[in-house]
């Protein structure tokens, strides 16, 4: 009897192990071969494996979880520059940050959302390239370190690697 009752659990455990393990596998593989071929890996993995979409994603998909954490840490740039503002009412580089962010949000990411949807991916590349130079001027607009260096460093990884996501798709 308990012979048989091990051979019963070891098989369950063998169809468990063939339905579900080749999944996440391949999940895994997909978000690996992709993170592979942009600038920051470590980043790209993190950023998506921490999204749940990405478990079910297509290369497309994983481009528009990219996009979905580019305008996420845009909104947080923009959330830090008010609050310097309000510290530092008319400084004109926190100022000039403020709109650089605010063409992210409101032109750079909707555009790369939409043209990933439509299945047209190089506007989506603009996109992401536009908000690498967002952020870069952010940091150039002020002399020596900026309060917004981590920030606008994030930014350009993070627009990078869905830079590289999306020519994927060219």
């Amino acid at each position: 009897m308990m012979k048989s009752n091990s051979i019963y659990v070891a098989a369950l455990v063998l169809v468990i192990q063939s339905v579900f393990v080749p999944i996440s596998h391949g999940d895994v593989n997909l978000i690996e071969q992709t993170c592979r071929q942009t600038p920051y890996h470590d980043l790209c993995v993190s950023s998506l494996k921490a999204d749940p979409r990405s478990a079910s994603a297509d290369v497309t998909g994983l481009a528009l979880i990219m996009v979905d954490v580019v305008k996420a840490e845009a909104t947080k740039c923009v959330n830090k520059i008010n609050h310097l503002l309000k510290q530092r009412p008319g400084d004109r580089a926190l100022s000039s940050c403020k709109s650089n962010y605010n063409g992210v949000l409101v032109a750079d990411v909707p555009v790369a959302i939409e043209a990933l949807t439509k299945g047209d991916p190089k506007f989506a590349e603009q996109g992401m390239d536009d908000t690498v130079i967002e952020a870069k001027s952010c940091e150039d607009d002020f002399s020596g370190r900026s309060p917004m260096t981590d920030l606008n460093n994030a930014s350009q990884k993070l627009g990078a690697v869905a830079a590289a996501i999306v020519r994927l798709l060219l």
